[in-house]
């Protein structure tokens, strides 16, 4: 498991680089081009997170509520079921501004909603660095004793 935790923290990595592109684009969404390459880079956010869901959902939650601690059962399950409200969140959000034309017309809009949700994903990145990642090292040094 630990090849992957360095992975899913890559991913991380690469999602708060293009969220803070997106930020720093939207403060200014002046024209269509703008407004077309901030669509793409959500496009991209969307797949890097797509695929780090799967790596998550198919690997470390497994893995971690399967654990024979407690403790670390019961934390990854409600990590992984509060994960779920997140990531629909997210992807309702993505729906949302999939257009250019829409942020464009609503760039405000845009900018108060993509803080709201940015900020929730990055406060997950972070708890997910401080007590999941962790507990996951854990797991697999146990094992491997």
């Amino acid at each position: 498991m630990n090849w992957r935790i360095g992975q899913l923290q890559s991913q991380h990595e690469a999602c708060l680089a293009i969220v803070e592109d997106i930020q720093a684009r939207s403060a200014h969404i002046a024209d269509r081009p703008s407004a077309v390459e901030i669509t793409l880079m959500l496009a991209r956010l969307t797949g890097i997170l797509r695929i780090h869901l799967a790596l998550e959902d198919e690997i470390l939650y497994p893995a971690l509520r399967n654990a024979k601690d407690p403790k670390i059962a019961t934390a990854a399950e409600h990590y992984w079921r509060e994960m779920g409200g997140l990531a629909d969140t997210f992807l309702d959000f993505v729906d949302r501004w999939k257009r250019a034309d829409m942020l464009l017309t609503e760039a405000e809009r845009f900018r108060s909603e993509s803080a709201a949700v940015f900020k929730a994903l990055a406060d997950r990145i972070g708890r997910e660095h401080d007590e999941i990642y962790p507990m996951a090292e854990r797991l697999r040094a146990a094992r491997a004793a």
